[in-house]
This record gives structure tokens, C-alpha cells and sequence, in this order.
């Protein structure tokens, strides 16, 4: 249990549940946890938030309250970008949205970013209905690689301290931060007749005039030895990540289960390769979860029938589940995922490049901004994902490298845990080049850096003290 501290909010009906909402998700990870008391039972130590914070006892500390927070929420009014403010706190700079003359607004703040404001309130999508990196409040402030709301908690602890109020930052199992490598299995073979076709048709016929000879002949000569090498890449790929992974910690490996469309790759679960490398996983107590198919994220049928054929291949409910292409409808999809059962989630990161896309490092409750209540579900947010380095962002290794690490160096210096997304493709060199030099050597990084390397359900579990 965490440590109870007594906390007055005097706001209006509609915002109240946002701001415990708030207050609970920067508080948790300080081993804190509120309890909201009327003005009349504030009597030592504690936190005020609102509208009168005069005649609030000398001991607790005030909260600053900006009175416009209230009707941004409740009206949809438009951020203004005039409106947001700078501060500097441990030589890490961050935009606070909401301010009054008595201080920067905290809690309101970290709501917007936590409960996904911007993406349940814009209509902007791409092709695939995610909502876009370059749309975002992070891409127009440049604040993607910093995670803001982890900042506000570090000033929030000077206040407490200043105060009086001891606050004992979370563990993973006694180690300051946290690493979860993950993988999604969306093929389970390479040589399948669609690859073919684009590598024996589409480069020598269609698009002859488009590759130059020694290209075309330079791809010839790779699949040649390709598909002649005994084994399939994306196979022994999975094999050789498993067992990398096994010695310094556990991972969650996402598993289709069903194919719904021309972006689901179908696999049979029956399989003699599945039921083998199963086998293995669930000895080493890797986690199993779900990678849904790329319409489940609007279709609870789908959902719910793909989480029951993965509890029957793998003899237990899978709690942990990541989208199929990331995508995410607020208000739909966490409520699905709900429905269906799963406890854990880890679908929030955007799909063009790596960052924080709820300004954040630690795990949190979604909230459902149309029902205006937090849910039962818990966020473990992707920070890196190996396509939108090496695809989106056009880094090479190299780059992909360094990128990873500056922010999963962020991770360890504010203790939270970095989630990582790998595909088990990076087996195939000659269209995935330098993705396995990224997973190695990032997952040697953090094993040398001391983190908890671990399950998504694992990590979540030790960093709550007790299961989910």
C-alpha cells in the first residue's frame, strides 16, 4: 500500500474526476496515495487544489489552480499555444499548458497529456486512423523526446519535500528503472507467396526500368541465398531474440491470432514451429499477449473471439495486448480492451517516430474522457519501436542507435521503464539492414545499465508491489 496523504479539491462537479485522476498518477510513482478529504478534515500536513486555497493550514502545500483549466474541459475550447508557459526545473525545460497568477497548473496539465486530450478531441487522422506525430502538441512545441509530465512530478516532490512530505520514488523489483523488450510476431514465415512474388516478379519484371541492373542482380543473388539457407529468417529470428532476451531478463511477445484483411498476415496456430517456440517462451516465463488483427481496435467480436483462440493456444487469459499498427481509437479501443478482459496495454506510441506520446515514462490509468472516469486498465507506454526508427524516422544502425539509448538514458534518469518494440523480420538483413544490430546491442545496453529487464505484466507487477 502506498503511504495515504490527505488531499482537498474544492472544483467544479465535471473536473473533480480529472483532478483526482491526476493527482493519483502523479502521486503513485512518488509512493504516494491520495485521499481526498473536505476542507474541514485538512488539518496537517497535506495537498490543497482549487478554487480558495485561503485559510488552508500553513502546513499543507497549495497547488496552483488555473480557474480556465475548468471550462477548457468542459467547453472543448482550443489550446492556445500563447497561453503555455516555460519553466526550468533540473536543467530540464517543459511547456506547462494551463497557469494563473498563483503558479503553474499541474494537475490540469498533466491531464491533458495523460488522458490523451488532444487525440479524443481532433478528428485528424492518417491512412490508417491514427492520429498523427506531426498534428500533436508534442511535434508543435518539440517536446516529443521529453517526458513533461515526469517533469511537473519532479517539481511536485521539491514541493513536498519542502513541505515536509517524504516521497520515496517507485522501484522495479529494488532497481531504479526499467526495461520491457517486446516483440510483435506479425509473420511467422518469410517464403511466403507474396514475398516471392516481389522478389522474382516485381523487381525483375515490374519495376525493371525503375532498378538499375546491378541492383537487380545484387537482390537476385540475395534471395538466392536467401531462400536456399536451411531455415526460415523471421523463425530462427525469433529464436535467436528469445534467447538474447533469456539472459539478462523476460519479455512479452505479441501473438496473432486471427486475419481479418489485406494488413493481417495469417499464421496457423497449430503449427509444429509455434507450438515448439510456445513451448520455450512459456518455460522461460516470457508473457504471452495479444496482437490483435488490424480491425479489431473498432470491432469487439473480433476482440473478444482473439483473446479466447489465444487463451486456448497458450492454456491461460493473456492480460497484456498491443494493436496491430497502433491503432487506437480513444474512447473505443481502451473500453474494448476492458470488455475483452485485458489488464494492460502498450499500443500508445507514436507510429512515425520514437518518443512520449502521453508525455510520460511511467506506467499509468487510462482514462475515458466520454464516460469522464479512469479505467481498469493500465498503459505501459512505447517509448521506441524498431519500423518508425529505421522506415519513418530513415535512420540507419547506427542512428537508430544513439536515438534509442538518449532515450532510454531519459527512462533511467527519471526511473521509469522503457518499452521497446522489435519485429521478429530483423532476421532478414537484406531488407531489414542493421534492425538486429539495434536490438542487440540496445538490449546490452540496458542489461549494463543495471535495469529490470522484464515482461510488460512483470515490470507493471513489481513497480505496483502487488499483481493487477
Amino acid at each position: 500500500m502506498n503511504p495515504a496523504i490527505p488531499v482537498c479539491l474544492e472544483v467544479g462537479r465535471e473536473y473533480r474526476p480529472k483532478a483526482e485522476y491526476s493527482l493519483r498518477m502523479l502521486l503513485r510513482p512518488l509512493g504516494l496515495g491520495p485521499i481526498f478529504k473536505p476542507r474541514s478534515e485538512l488539518h496537517g500536513k497535506g495537498i490543497y487544489y482549487g478554487r480558495n486555497p485561503s485559510g488552508i493550514p500553513p502546513a499543507v502545500t497549495v497547488l496552483p489552480f488555473a480557474s480556465r483549466s475548468e471550462d477548457f474541459f468542459q467547453n472543448f475550447i482550443p489550446l492556445s499555444l500563447a497561453s503555455v508557459t516555460w519553466k526550468i526545473h533540473a536543467g530540464c525545460k517543459f511547456p506547462i499548458l494551463f497557469s494563473s497568477k498563483a503558479g503553474d497548473d499541474l494537475v490540469a496539465s498533466t491531464f491533458y497529456w495523460l488522458s490523451g486530450w488532444q487525440e479524443s478531441t481532433s478528428t485528424v487522422r492518417d491512412s490508417h486512423g491514427r492520429f498523427p506525430h506531426k498534428k500533436s502538441l508534442q511535434a508543435i512545441l518539440d517536446v516529443t523526446e521529453i517526458p513533461v509530465v515526469d517533469c511537473y512530478r519532479k517539481v511536485l516532490q521539491g514541493n513536498l519535500a519542502a513541505a515536509g512530505i517524504p516521497a520515496q520514488s517507485k522501484t522495479w523489483s529494488g532497481k531504479k528503472w526499467a526495461f520491457c523488450p517486446t516483440i510483435d510476431v506479425d509473420y511467422l514465415r518469410h517464403w511466403r507467396p507474396g514475398m516471392i512474388f516481389r522478389e522474382k516478379v516485381q523487381y525483375f519484371l515490374l519495376n525493371a526500368r525503375d532498378v538499375s541492373v546491378t541492383e537487380r542482380w545484387r537482390r537476385l543473388f540475395q534471395f538466392m541465398q536467401s531462400y536456399f539457407t536451411p531455415g526460415d529468417a523471421f523463425q530462427i529470428a525469433l529464436q535467436n531474440m528469445h534467447r538474447l532476451i533469456q539472459r539478462c531478463g523476460k519479455a512479452t511477445i505479441f501473438l496473432k491470432t486471427a486475419a481479418h484483411g489485406p494488413n493481417d498476415v495469417y499464421y496457423r496456430l497449430d503449427q509444429k514451429f509455434l507450438q515448439n517456440i510456445l513451448r520455450d517462451l512459456q518455460a522461460d516465463n516470457f508473457e504471452i499477449g495479444l496482437h490483435p488483427s488490424y480491425h479489431a481496435h473498432t470491432h469487439p467480436g473480433y476482440l473478444r473471439s482473439e483473446r479466447i483462440q489465444l487463451t486456448n493456444l497458450i492454456g491461460m487469459s493473456p492480460v497484456s495486448v498491443r494493436q496491430h499498427f497502433l491503432r487506437y481509437t480513444p474512447g473505443i479501443t481502451p473500453q474494448l480492451q476492458a470488455d475483452a478482459g485485458f489488464l494492460i496495454d502498450s499500443s500508445l506510441g507514436f507510429s512515425e517516430c520514437a518518443g512520449f506520446r502521453n508525455g510520460t515514462c511511467m506506467p499509468f490509468l487510462k482514462f475515458d474522457c466520454a464516460r469522464n472516469e479512469t479505467m481498469d486498465i493500465w498503459e505501459m507506454p512505447l517509448i521506441l519501436m524498431d519500423g518508425a526508427l529505421f522506415n519513418r524516422q530513415n535512420y540507419g544502425a547506427e542512428e537508430a542507435i544513439r536515438k534509442s539509448i538518449e532515450l532510454l538514458k531519459t527512462c533511467q534518469e527519471f526511473g521509469g521503464v522503457g518499452v521497446a518494440l522489435w519485429h521478429n523480420v530483423l532476421g532478414e538483413k537484406m531488407d531489414y539492414p542493421g534492425w538486429g544490430k539495434h536490438f542487440e546491442t540496445v538490449l546490452q545496453w540496458c542489461n549494463e545499465q543495471g535495469a529490470y529487464i522484464g515482461a510488460l505484466q512483470d515490470a507493471l507487477n513489481s513497480w505496483r508491489g502487488h499483481p493487477i
